[in-house]
């Protein structure tokens, strides 16, 4: 009975029609070879059109190259593919909703502030504004969590405490320990009229939950959804997965960072060792900016929504707090025209006087920030980063550590987190601004995926911070130049992979 469930899953049954539209493909391609001479002329032609129209995008060079040697090699099915799946914008239909959403939210998000009070970051900060729509937030009540445990506890009792609506936005949701505890008390808040707006990733659940889970939660009263459906049609729109972690309470209460909803994250299942992680809580306007981008994927998920006002707060609780909180957004076009992510990260680094910290599950990153990070380190900026040193995913643990002699030979000191594997992506710089959030150091995260997190500048919790950083860096193994050799075979495939790994 499990094998026929199996069987018939969704997953088996979409890998099967996409091997069926690729086999069409190839049939198509043999049979148009028996006129060889004509298509020949024919394939050319198209294959120098789109090789000349990838070189004039305006795109990373890195997302070129790999294109531009597969048409190269094989005209007709590196064109074939790159109309494919080189497309990473959204529907039209879909950037038209968040468009709207960007519109009506935007008077909730009108801050003044003096621009004198943000220091060197100002124009950091200002970027955020131009690219992301998000505005700086003074006056944030901020708890800074250095282990999941500790911010799921929280997160229990400020869902207990929900009066008029809870918003959720996660890109896994996984049955245990932690998810069970959360699912139950949205039951119970359903049933006491509170509103329960739920959203989580197709694909980041895919081996967690039914297809039809969504179902399930809207029997019990939760407005569950399932963002960017996967269908089994050959295209890239898939790859713009909803990375986001995102929980707000009433509008009072925010969380955020890497922590998703299953037990590995508050460190019941011991697979992966320690799995270290961070996460913060926001009080206060910051808040507004939380619901403003949950809204963003929410609504495109459901295909329309209404009443922003009803959750967005027009005066804000101002709490007796320092510094400065810009929760912002990252993720493809055109609702984002930028690199937000990666802009930022490069912002922040280059900034950097006396030191840059950085803690990422993954270093596979295009040159731009590499650069950036090479740069720091011959200004003499100390420039430390911490990996996993037990790897969740093995081949992309390899290409991570493909990414360190080219950094090492510049002065960047790279570490891994021996007691298991660390899912936080942090940077903190100078005792001054850091980043807790979402945004891994991937292609992925700064390419495809919908991604969220808060720039903090000079706010009592970047304290926090660096001493959390302090104590994982004593934790883990500084990997050398002298040290460390990555072996012939991984050197061989990643030297195979690595022209390919913006593509996909």
């Amino acid at each position: 009975m499990k094998f026929l469930r199996l069987l018939f899953s969704k997953w088996v049954v979409s890998a099967l029609l996409f091997i069926i539209q690729i086999a069409i493909i190839v049939l198509v391609i043999a049979l148009f070879n028996s006129y060889y001479g004509v298509f020949q002329i024919i394939t050319s032609v198209i294959g120098v059109i789109v090789y000349f129209f990838i070189i004039n995008k305006r795109e990373n060079v890195d997302y070129k190259v790999p294109w531009l040697v597969l048409i190269a090699i094989f005209p007709l099915f590196g064109t074939v593919f790159y109309l494919l799946f080189a497309n990473r914008k959204m529907r039209k239909k879909e950037s038209a909703l968040m468009k709207r959403v960007v519109d009506e939210v935007g008077p909730y998000l009108n801050y003044e502030y003096d621009p004198a009070t943000l220091g060197d970051q100002n124009d950091s900060v200002s970027y955020l504004i131009n690219s992301s729509f998000m505005p700086p937030c003074f006056n944030n009540d901020v708890k800074y969590y250095p282990v999941g445990e500790l911010m799921w506890e929280d997160m229990l009792e400020e869902l207990k405490k929900a009066k008029k609506f809870i918003l959720m936005e996660y890109f896994i949701i996984d049955p245990g320990k932690m998810w069970d505890s959360i699912h139950e008390i949205l039951v119970a808040k359903a049933k006491e009229g509170v509103k329960v707006h739920l959203l989580y990733d197709d694909v980041g659940t895919v081996t967690m939950l039914p297809s039809s889970y969504y179902k399930k939660l809207r029997e019990e009263g939760i407005d569950a959804h399932k963002f960017n459906p996967f269908r089994p049609v050959l295209s890239s729109i898939y790859n713009n997965r909803d990375h986001r972690k995102i929980m707000v309470i009433d509008g009072e209460v925010g969380f955020t960072g890497g922590i998703n909803l299953g037990d590995e994250y508050i460190n019941q299942n011991d697979r992966l060792g320690h799995w270290k992680d961070t996460g913060m809580r926001l009080k206060g306007s910051a808040v507004n900016s939380l619901t403003a981008l949950f809204f963003l994927n929410f609504s495109v998920a459901k295909n329309s929504f209404d009443n922003y006002g009803e959750y967005l707060l027009k005066e804000p609780i101002k709490y007796e707090e320092d510094g400065c909180i810009v929760p912002f957004g990252c993720g493809p076009k055109p609702i984002y025209q930028e690199q937000v992510g990666e802009n930022n990260f490069i912002n922040l680094i280059s900034h950097a006087k006396r030191y840059v910290y950085i803690t990422t599950p993954y270093l596979i990153i295009d040159y731009a920030l590499t650069n950036a990070l090479r740069v720091a380190a011959l200004r003499g900026v100390d420039v430390r980063i911490i990996t996993p040193h037990i790897p969740d995913k093995k081949v992309v643990f390899s290409m991570t550590r493909t990414s360190y002699k080219f950094l090492q030979e510049a002065g960047v000191k790279i570490y891994e987190y021996t007691p298991g594997f660390i899912h936080a992506k942090m940077l903190i710089a100078d005792d001054e601004v850091a980043f807790v959030g979402t945004i891994n150091l991937d292609y992925r995260s700064l390419t495809h995926h919908f991604e969220c997190g808060a720039l903090i500048y000079k706010n009592h919790i970047i304290n926090d911070i660096k001493e959390d950083f302090d104590k994982t860096i004593e934790a883990s193994e500084e990997k050398t130049l002298e040290n460390f050799k990555l072996g012939w075979g991984w050197r061989l495939l990643n030297a195979i992979l690595t022209p390919f790994k913006a593509m996909f």
